[in-house]
Parts: structure tokens; sequence; C-alpha cells
């Protein structure tokens, strides 16, 4: 797929501010008191500024961005529609939880923001991802691995900014640090899982699946067959062959990976381990780097079945 750096920038941006939000509301819920007020508050507004800032450049990819109300049209069918919705009830309670917090109010009120602040965090991240992973026409899309990604990694950037504001703000920050670990090493597998899956060659789709040759689509007393492209029907790209693939992800993929893991994980993961904790900045400025370029490459490398039409041997 052609990469649209308005989704991205959002699914990542999106993704933190959801990650940390959730957080945030879970350090709120537990009986011990793990931060202080102004952290609490501080994790929501910045939370909060990612989120909006998400959605604000996800409209920079719409044709008619005053369309965008539509999205709420079709909450039944579309995950995009329940993505929608739950994001403007999120957006709409989030202010409410921080003045609960800074103004030190206490009780069934605050539980009950941080609960619903905690439920449609998890259900903004997860209509997101379904977005893509519902798509069955994407191999590299329809998998389980794509849920898992979107929410362990939006959990995961979330957890280095929780842990860059427990070590300005909390007594105790070692805890934040090894939640941050946990999440970060689960992320790894399942960002390295996912590459894997979908490298797979056996699971690439091919002409005779796709129009059903190999599962027994074939004249009458033949047993063996294949198929093959007669004419692709031009001899230059076309809209269909620039948007859904990519051939810029193919050569540069591995380089783009090693800069994903590196600046994603392996230098956050540095400053997370270091004794002191100073450059929380800089960790958080390299986590956000490092998963735009993976998300850049989950799109980039997603390659939609209509490019069996168009000349290629698989998907």
């Amino acid at each position: 797929m052609k990469p649209s750096l308005g989704i991205v920038f959002f699914t990542v941006s999106s993704g933190a501010g959801l990650g940390l939000l959730s957080l945030v509301a879970l350090a709120d819920l537990c009986p011990v008191q793990l931060l202080p007020a102004r952290a609490l508050a501080g994790g929501v507004a910045l939370a909060l500024a990612l989120i909006v800032a998400g959605l604000a450049a996800s409209a920079l990819h719409l044709a008619r961005p005053s369309n965008a109300w539509r999205a709420f049209s079709r909450f039944r069918t579309s995950w995009l529609s329940r993505q929608a919705l739950f994001a403007a009830v999120l957006v709409a309670i989030a202010p409410l939880y921080w003045a609960v917090i800074a103004n030190a109010v206490t009780g069934a009120l605050r539980a009950s923001l941080a609960v619903g602040a905690l439920v449609l965090s998890w259900m903004v991240l997860i209509c997101t991802a379904m977005i893509h992973a519902s798509l069955k026409a994407i191999r590299q899309w329809h998998t389980r691995w794509t849920p898992l990604n979107y929410v362990l990694l939006g959990h995961w950037s979330g957890s280095v900014l929780l842990l860059a504001l427990a070590r300005l703000f909390a007594s105790d920050p070692a805890p934040f640090a090894w939640l941050a670990g946990g999440i970060g090493l689960a992320a790894l597998l399942a960002k390295l899982a996912y590459w894997r899956t979908t490298a797979d060659d056996a699971t690439a789709l091919t002409l005779e699946r796709a129009i059903g040759v190999r599962e027994g689509v074939r004249p009458p007393g033949v047993t063996i067959a294949q198929a093959r492209l007669l004419d692709a029907g031009h001899s230059h790209g076309t809209f269909l062959t620039d948007e859904f693939g990519s051939s810029l992800a193919r050569r540069h993929a591995k380089a783009l990976r090693i800069c994903a893991v590196g600046f994603g994980f392996g230098l956050p993961g540095a400053w997370i381990l270091a004794p002191g904790g100073n450059g929380m900045i800089a960790a958080a400025a390299f986590c956000i780097m490092g998963l735009l370029a993976e998300r850049w490459l989950f799109f980039a490398e997603a390659r939609h079945t209509v490019r069996l039409y168009h000349g290629d041997a698989r998907t």
C-alpha cells in the first residue's frame, strides 16, 4: 500500500496517547498511590494532546475533510465508525478526568472517570487495529498479530512516557521501569513474530488461489490446473499498482526494520536500564521515531490482492 503520512502519524501518536492514558488510569485505580496527582494530571494532559494531534492528522488524507462526520454513520458494521465514536467520547471524558485529578477530587466520580478512560482507550486502540485486520484482501494485515501489535506498541510508547513522568515526580520509579521493560519486550517479540508470519510464502496469495483453482474450481475432467495472466491490460504503472503496492518498501525493508528496532526499542530500552535515567526527552523521541518507521513499513509492505491481476505473481 502507498503509506499516507497522516495515517502513519495518527496511528503512532494516538497509539502512544491511548497507551499512556490507559496506564495512567490503571495507576490511578491502584489502591496504593504510585504517582502523585501532578504526575497523573500531566500524564492525562499529554495523552490527550497526543490523541487530538493524531486525530487531526488523520483527517489530512481525506479528499473532503468536511465529510468526516460520515464516519459516525455505520457503527453497527464499520470498525472506522466505532473508532470515531469511541474516540469522540474519550476526547470529551479526558478533560473531565484531568479536572478531577487536578482538583484532588476523590471517590466514585474519579474512579468512574478512570474506568471510562481506561475502557475507551482500549476500545479505540482495538477498533483502529481492526480497521486494518478486517481487510481480507490484504494478507499482511488480515492476521491476529495486527491487533496485538497495535495494542502492545501503543502501550509500549505510552509506558516510556509514563516512566519519564515517574522519574520526574515519583519517589520510586522502579515499578514503572519494570512495567515499561516488560511491555517493550512483549511488543518487540510480537513485532518479530508478525514479520516472520507475513514473510512466509506458504500463506502468500497467488492467482490460482485468488480465482479458486487450488480449491477445485477447474474444468470437468481436469485434475491439475494452473492459472496465468494473459494480459495485464497496461504497459506502465497505474493508480492501482501505485496505491496498492510499494517497491520502495521491498528495496529498503531490511534497513527500515533495523531502524525501527534500534530506535523504537533499543535506545529507549537502554534508557530504561540506565541508573540515572537522564535524557527522557531523547528516549521518548527515539521511541516515536522508531515506531513511525515501523508503522510506515506496516503500510508500505502491505500488498492488495488486486495486484495479482496487474502482473504480480503473489501478494
